[in-house]
C-alpha cells in the first residue's frame, strides 16, 4: 500500500509545456531562474552506515553525510513517474521508471557504493516500490505483475521463475528471509510463506482474514515478522518458523504508520500518526499521537516512548548501531538521539513539504511564508535561507496573508487569528475572538483590515488597529445563508469582493458579493450570480478609470466592471488560477496549460513571450514569481525584464528597466544539458567587458578543471555557440567520475557558483 507521501507526490507532478500563442511579436530573450528555494523533498531514507545516508529525492539519488546533512554524491536519473527499491544491505537499488503508453517499467539497477549503473531492462507492466523486493544474497529481484509474482536476474533482466499462484489479491508488500530460502508475502487479508527454490506455498500465518494489512517488517535474524492493519492501532507479531502468533498490542491511539526491528531483533519500534484526525477547536488536540513506542520482542512489554514537535509521522529508520533514528514527518525529518532520548538535529528546509495549506510571497517579493497544519516556515528569497520554523504547539495552523508593508503575516491558529513577525515568526497580536479556523485570509491594501473566511464558511472583518473589534457578516441570498470562499480587497480599502455559494446536495448557485467600506464598517452593496469561482478575485482599474474585477471560474478567466448596482461582464478567455493584475492594471497574469501567461485583457488577447513554468505565487509588485519544480523546490524568476519589454511598459512602483538587448547584470546560468554525459556547456551574461575564467571543483573544493576564454565583451553568452564548453575531463585530460560538481565564474569583480551533475 502506498504511503500518503507517495500518493501526494504522484498527485502533485508538474508537467512543463511550451506556450504557442499567436499575437503580438515574440520577445526574443531568454529568462533563467535566478535562484532555487528549499532543498529537494526527500521521499525515503536508508542508512548506508552510521555516518552516511542514502536519500531518495524526486529527480535522483543522494548520498548524504549523517552529521552535517551535506550532499556528498548524487546519481541516478528518475523520470516524472518512478519509484525506488533499495536492497536490504543497501549495496544496490532499483530505479523503476514508468511508461504508461505502452504500460512499461524500465528497471535501472545501480551499484550504490560506486554510483554505477549495473543494468537496464524492461518489464511490460507498471511496477511500484511496494511491488518489488531484492533478495539479500542472490542477484534476484521479485516483482508483482498483474496477479503473479515473478523473479528476475537483475544483472541480465532475464526471468528466472514465478510463483505458481495466479492471484495474489491486493498485494501489500513482500520480503525475502535473510537466508534467501523463503519469501513472505503480505496481501490484504493474509500473510503467506513461500519456498523460493521450490516455489511452493509452505503455509499461512495464524489468524487469517486480518482487517486489511497495511505493511509488515521482518526481523534482521529472520525469525519474526510484524504487521499492522490499515488505519489500525494494533501491531501483530508472528514466529516465522511456526507461523504462530506471538502477541499483538495496541500501540497508542493514532494509526500505525511504520514498524521496524532493532538491528539485534530484540526490540520493535512502532510509529503512530494523527494524519487524518480532525482539528481540536479551542484547546490543543488531546488526540495528537505522533509518537514512537518501543516494544520488547520477547515479552511484548512496552519499554520506551518518545516524540517531537512534528506531526504526521511517516516512517522510522534506525542506524546500524541503534544509537540514532531518522523520523520522517510531513513537514521535515528529525534525527533522534536514542541513547540520550533527545533531538539531535532537524532537517526541515523543504519549502514544499508533504502537505502545505498555504503559500504566500510578500508584496515586494523578498519573503516567502508557507503554512501547513503543524508548522510555519518563513524564507528570505534573496539568500534562499529559511528564517523561522514555528510549531503549532498542538493546535492547527491554516490560512495565510502577508501585510502590505512586508513586515507581518496573518495566520489562523485554530480557533484564533494571529499576526506574526515575518522574519522571526513571533506573535505580535492574537485576536481574542473565537474564529474557529481560517480557510482564507486577506489584508486590505492599507493593512488596517483583515477579512477572514472561517471553517464554517462565515465571513468576518478584523481591525488590526483595534484587535477587540470584529464584524461578522450576517446576510441571506435568496433566503439562504451563503458559504463564503475566496476574498479580495480593492485599492484604498474601498471594496471587498467574496465568492460564495448557496444551495445543498450538489445543487448550488454561485455568486460574487460586494461590500463597500463606510468609515469603519463594511456595507453589502449587492450579489451577482457568476460561474463557479475557483480562485481569489483580483481588483484593478480599467482604461476608463472604472474598477474591474477578475477571477477564474467555469474553466475561464472572467473580468467584470464593478457598477453601482451589479457586475457587468466584460470578457472571458482561456486560463487558470492564480489571477493577478500587473501593478499598472494593463495586463493580467495567470496560468495556461501549466505555464505562466500574460494577457492584454483590454484587447482580449494573449501576449506572446518567452515561456517559463506556471505561477505558484507572484509578488504584488509583479517583480518575482515562484514556480514549483519536480524536486519539491521553488524556482525564483525575476520577471521585471519581461515586463519591461511588454508593448505597454509597466511601471511597478518606481522600478526602472533597461532597454532592449542591454545586459543589466552579470549572471552565471545553469549548464546544459544537466545532468550530462560526457560534455556540457556553461552559459553566462556579462554587463561589462571582462576577463573571464571558469573553474570546476569537486564538492570538497578540489580544483578539477580551469577554463579561460579570456577577455570578453559585454553580452549574452547563453547559446551553445557562445557558452563555454567542458568535455568532462580534468586538467590532466582524464575523464572525471559521475557525481556532483561545482562551477565558478570570475569576471572582474563578479563571481558566482552553481552545481552540475555528471551521470555515467
Amino acid at each position: 500500500m502506498k504511503s500518503l507521501t507517495t500518493h501526494f507526490r504522484q498527485s502533485s507532478k508538474i508537467h512543463i509545456a511550451l506556450i504557442c500563442i499567436f499575437c503580438i511579436p515574440h520577445i526574443a530573450f531568454a529568462i533563467e531562474p535566478i535562484a532555487t528555494i528549499g532543498q529537494p523533498l526527500p521521499e525515503k531514507h536508508a542508512l548506508l552506515n552510521n555516518e552516511t545516508i542514502l536519500r531518495v529525492v524526486p529527480t535522483h539519488i543522494q548520498i548524504v553525510d549523517f552529521t552535517t546533512n551535506e550532499v556528498m554524491e548524487e546519481f541516478g536519473e528518475r523520470t516524472v513517474y518512478s519509484d525506488v527499491v533499495i536492497s536490504p544491505n543497501t549495496d544496490h537499488l532499483a530505479i523503476l521508471n514508468h511508461s504508461f503508453d505502452p504500460k512499461m517499467t524500465i528497471v535501472n539497477i545501480w551499484d550504490v557504493n560506486h554510483q554505477q549503473l549495473i543494468s537496464q531492462w524492461k518489464i511490460a507492466s507498471i511496477i511500484d516500490d511496494n511491488d518489488a523486493a531484492f533478495s539479500p544474497t542472490q542477484p534476484i529481484l521479485a516483482t508483482y505483475l498483474p496477479s503473479e509474482i515473478h523473479f528476475w536476474n537483475w544483472k541480465t533482466g532475464e526471468s528466472v521463475g514465478k510463483l505458481p499462484r495466479e492471484n495474489f489479491p491486493s498485494l501489500r508488500s513482500m520480503v525475502f528471509t535473510p537466508d534467501d530460502e523463503h519469501l513472505i508475502v503480505a496481501s490484504q487479508h493474509n500473510l503467506e510463506l513461500w519456498n523460493v527454490e521450490t516455489q511452493i506455498l509452505q503455509g499461512n500465518f495464524a489468524e487469517q482474514n486480518l482487517d486489511g494489512i497495511e505493511d509488515m517488517a521482518l526481523s534482521p535474524n529472520g525469525k519474526m515478522v510484524a504487521a499492522f492493519e490499515y488505519d489500525s492501532t494494533l501491531v501483530h507479531l508472528w514466529d516465522v518458523e511456526t507461523r504462530q502468533k506471538l502477541w499483538h498490542r495496541t500501540s497508542g491511539i493514532g494509526r500505525i504508520s511504520n514498524v521496524v526491528f532493532s538491528p539485534d531483533s530484540q526490540r520493535l519500534y512502532v510509529g503512530t500518526s494523527t494524519a487524518g484526525l480532525h482539528r481540536s477547536g479551542a484547546t490543543p488536540y488531546t488526540g495528537w499521537d505522533d509518537k514512537v513506542r518501543v516494544w520488547d520482542v520477547m515479552s511484548g512489554e512496552k519499554i520506551d516512548t518518545f516524540s517531537t514537535d512534528f506531526r504526521f509521522l511517516e516512517s522510522i529508520i534506525l542506524s546500524p548501531n541503534e544509537k540514532t533514528a531518522i523520523l520522517e514527518y510531513w513537514d521535515g525529518d528529525v534525527v533522534w538521539d536514542i541513547a540520550n532520548n533527545r533531538e539531535h538535529d532537524v532537517w526541515a528546509d523543504y519549502v514544499r513539504n508533504r502537505f502545505i495549506y498555504d503559500v504566500a510571497l510578500s508584496p515586494d517579493g523578498k519573503s516567502l511564508v508557507t503554512v501547513s497544519w503543524s508548522f510555519i516556515k518563513t524564507w528570505d528569497v534573496t539568500s534562499q535561507q529559511m528564517q523561522a520554523l514555528v510549531p503549532s504547539e498542538g493546535y492547527a495552523f491554516d490560512g495565510l496573508a502577508i501585510s502590505p508593508d512586508n513586515k507581518t503575516f496573518a495566520v489562523g491558529k485554530d480557533p484564533w487569528v494571529e499576526l506574526r513577525d515575518i522574519q522571526s515568526g513571533r506573535v505580535k497580536i492574537q485576536f481574542p475572538h473565537y474564529v474557529s479556523g481560517a480557510l482564507e485570509i486577506a489584508f486590505s491594501p492599507s493593512g488596517k483590515w483583515l477579512a477572514v473566511v472561517n471553517d464554517w464558511n462565515d465571513l468576518l472583518f478584523l481591525d488590526t488597529n483595534n484587535p477587540d473589534k470584529i464584524q461578522k457578516v450576517n446576510t441571506k441570498i435568496e433566503n439562504d445563508s451563503p458559504d463564503f470562499q475566496d476574498i479580495a480587497f480593492s485599492e484604498n480599502d474601498k471594496y471587498l469582493a467574496a465568492s460564495c455559494r448557496t444551495g445543498k446536495n450538489n445543487t448550488y448557485k454561485y455568486w460574487i458579493a460586494l461590500w463597500k467600506r463606510e468609515h469603519e464598517t463594511f456595507i453589502l452593496q449587492y450579489v451577482s450570480q457568476v460561474p463557479r469561482i475557483y480562485s481569489s478575485p483580483a481588483f484593478s482599474i480599467g482604461g476608463d478609470g472604472s474598477i474591474v474585477l477578475a477571477a477564474y471560474g467555469g474553466r475561464e478567466i472572467h473580468i467584470w466592471k464593478v457598477l453601482l448596482n451589479g457586475l457587468q461582464h466584460l470578457t472571458a478567455f482561456d486560463g487558470d488560477d492564480p489571477v493577478q493584475f500587473s501593478p499598472d492594471g494593463r495586463y493580467l497574469f495567470a496560468n495556461q496549460d501549466n505555464n505562466f501567461q500574460i494577457w492584454d485583457w483590454q484587447r482580449n488577447r494573449p501576449v506572446k513571450h518567452t515561456p517559463f513554468p506556471g505561477i505558484s505565487v507572484l509578488s504584488k509588485d509583479g517583480s518575482v514569481l515562484l514556480s514549483p519544480d519536480r524536486s519539491g523546490q521553488y524556482m525564483v524568476w525575476d520577471i521585471k525584464e519581461l515586463l519591461s519589454f511588454l508593448p505597454y511598459p509597466v511601471e511597478p512602483k518606481g522600478k526602472k528597466y533597461v532597454t532592449l538587448g542591454q545586459i543589466k547584470k552579470n549572471q552565471l546560468l545553469q549548464n546544459f544539458p544537466n545532468p550530462f554525459n560526457p560534455e556540457t556547456w556553461i552559459p553566462f551574461k556579462l554587463a561589462d567587458k571582462s576577463d573571464v575564467t571558469i573553474r570546476i571543483y569537486t564538492p570538497t573544493g578540489k580544483l578539477v578543471r580551469s577554463l579561460s576564454p579570456g577577455i570578453m565583451s559585454a553580452g549574452d553568452y547563453s547559446s551553445q555557440a557562445q557558452a563555454v564548453h567542458w568535455d568532462g575531463h580534468n586538467d590532466e585530460g582524464e575523464a572525471v567520475s559521475s557525481g556532483i560538481y561545482l562551477y565558478t565564474i570570475n569576471a572582474g569583480d563578479f563571481s558566482a557558483t552553481r552545481k552540475m551533475l555528471i551521470t555515467k
